[in-house]
């Protein structure tokens, strides 16, 4: 698919988000949904470009009844921007990149998606000290080869192993918490004065939040809904 095509095809993304899968037309691009937690806040204030950001599945991602991204997988991606409020910034911005899914079996499929919407996560979620301290104790989900040759003790096998067993746990915590969004959820809930854009004009697409504040920040935890095209396993 070309830049251009790619382009075209997010553009037409954004503009019908609000609109059910279920009333697409036949001839429209088919879009993939899902939704996921943030592993690791990301703050305007510390920030800086080329940060990793980490998501973790609490779905599965089906195309052409076959399962691509199954549920407990990572979606990374990086800050490809920031600023702070200040004398000659009238807002706070933070804009994300979501470059890949790395499967728990290790697997990376490149994907071209964008955040549609976030819901701050339940205060039980991250006030709880029992689920921080067996959060920051949690195997590494995903991988760059620097954080994977990092590991060094358990073979590619064991660590999708453990890895799983610890997502589905966690994924299972976090509903019982509470899920906030739903397929057709737009903007941002929980944030005060944070809106959601998405720049186009060059594939891959950003997601772009901003606030009047000082500062901006997404808490780990945070509920998000991406919309994608349709991920392919590499043959």
């Amino acid at each position: 698919m070309t830049s251009k095509k790619i382009g075209c095809f997010v553009l037409w993304l954004v503009l019908t988000m609000s609109v059910s899968a279920f009333g697409q037309n036949a001839k429209d691009p088919p879009v993939s949904k899902v939704f996921a937690v943030l592993e690791k806040a990301i703050d305007t204030k510390t920030s800086v470009i080329g940060d990793d950001v980490t998501l973790t599945t609490v779905n599965d991602v089906v195309v052409d009844n076959q399962i691509v991204i199954p549920r407990g997988s990572s979606l990374v991606g990086h800050v490809a921007g920031v600023l702070t409020k200040g004398k000659d910034q009238p807002k706070s911005v933070l804009a994300i990149r979501i470059d890949k899914a790395v499967t728990v079996a290790k697997q990376e499929i490149a994907l071209q998606a964008i955040i549609a919407a976030i819901a701050a996560p339940p205060a039980a979620l991250t006030g709880d000290p029992t689920y921080e301290m067996m959060h920051s104790n949690e195997p590494k989900m995903v991988g760059s080869p620097r954080a994977a040759s990092a590991s060094g003790t358990l073979s590619a096998s064991s660590q999708a192993s453990s890895n799983a067993a610890v997502a589905t746990a966690q994924i299972k915590g976090r509903m019982e918490q509470g899920w906030l969004l739903n397929e057709n959820s737009q903007g941002a809930s929980g944030f005060e004065d944070v809106s959601i854009a998405w720049h186009l004009a060059l594939p891959p697409p950003l997601t772009v939040f901003s606030t009047k504040a000082r500062s901006l920040k997404l808490t780990t935890g945070t509920q998000m809904l991406l919309r994608m095209a349709e991920p392919r396993v590499p043959r």
